[in-house]
């Protein structure tokens, strides 16, 4: 993964094919962020949006397998809010021939993100979410016993809560 979307378009471009030329002669899939997307400990604004031209000629010039869009997704968000511009991404995606990656999905709702796959989504990033539930059943068995210690008697929990987030997750996606 090659973010270089917070420079100047020809910067990135420079940026992401020098990257992405060593990491195809080592066998790696490279994918590459254009437009940025919101939330990345503000370093981000989630205002922007990926413009499927620049996106067309950015992947021509780049090399790259795989592209990151900004089509009003937010990293990091605990709640699902966010409302995809799946008009734009359906637009990337007639001119973009490789697949997509939405980052951000933790505030999309499941039919958000159904939808997102059918405008063209091959990828979603699902960090975040993943993180609230192995935080969540930490906080839930430290909570239901203050005194214990034992680490393999939280953490335990923790990982098939992650399991069970990783089957939900799962069972949105669909062959468009």
């Amino acid at each position: 993964m090659i973010d270089a979307a917070r420079l100047p378009y020809e910067e990135n471009v420079r940026e992401t094919t020098n990257r992405t030329v060593t990491a195809q002669r080592a066998g790696l899939w490279v994918e590459a962020e254009l437009g940025e997307i919101g939330g990345k400990g503000g370093a981000h604004a989630s205002g922007a949006r990926t413009d499927p031209e620049e996106a067309c000629a950015f992947v021509a010039s780049t090399g790259v397998d795989g592209l990151a869009v900004s089509v009003r997704s937010t990293h990091a968000l605990t709640t699902a809010g966010a409302r995809l511009d799946l008009e734009l991404l359906a637009r990337i995606a007639a001119r973009v021939p490789l697949p997509l990656v939405l980052h951000g999905s933790s505030g999309v709702t499941r039919d958000g993100l159904e939808a997102a796959i059918r405008a063209g989504i091959r990828r979603i990033n699902v960090g975040t979410a993943l993180n609230m539930a192995y935080t969540g059943e930490v906080r839930s068995v430290l909570d239901g016993d203050p005194r214990l210690t034992h680490p393999r008697l939280y953490l335990a929990p923790a990982r098939a809560a992650v399991a069970q987030a990783v089957l939900r997750l799962a069972s949105i996606v669909q062959a468009p």
